[in-house]
């Protein structure tokens, strides 16, 4: 099983849109990695070639004509990205539209892709949900 996501890390993103990708998550993801925009929300998901292979694997899945669109629009402005000597990746300005980034942005670890959010999108997100809606829906499962 491959190493899982985790973490939330603070990188800098330049006027150009380039930014030091974390470490950590470097170090997983691979040489090499897939940046297309958050399926479910604001933010731009990152994934490793497996893990982007998967997830567009899913996407062929879904059938007809609103399938097709939605791959269209999904995949549209997908990039793959081989950090610099430095550990820098390009963020395109669609992906960054996307996203809503324009200065400071949060990279999150989330399982099988990382997510880079606009910093204050992040924050409105993390805090509209409570420690008793996560307790609420973890009661069930044995963790």
């Amino acid at each position: 099983m491959a190493d899982l996501l985790c973490g939330t890390y603070y990188p800098s993103i330049d006027q150009k849109g380039r930014m030091s990708f974390p470490t950590k998550l470097r170090e997983i993801l691979g040489a090499e990695f897939f940046l297309c925009q958050g399926h479910d929300d604001s933010y731009i998901a990152v994934y490793s070639p497996e893990a982007f292979q998967e997830y567009c694997n899913k996407l062929h899945s879904l059938p007809g004509k609103k399938g097709d669109d939605i791959r269209r629009i999904l995949l549209a402005g997908a990039d793959k990205q081989v950090p610099d000597k430095q550990g820098r990746i390009f963020i395109t300005q669609q992906l960054r539209d996307h996203a809503g980034i324009t200065d400071e942005v949060v990279v999150i670890g989330a399982n099988n892709r990382a997510e880079i959010w606009n910093k204050s999108k992040w924050e409105s997100f993390s805090s509209n949900i409570s420690q008793d809606e996560i307790n609420d829906a973890l009661a069930d499962l044995v963790l």
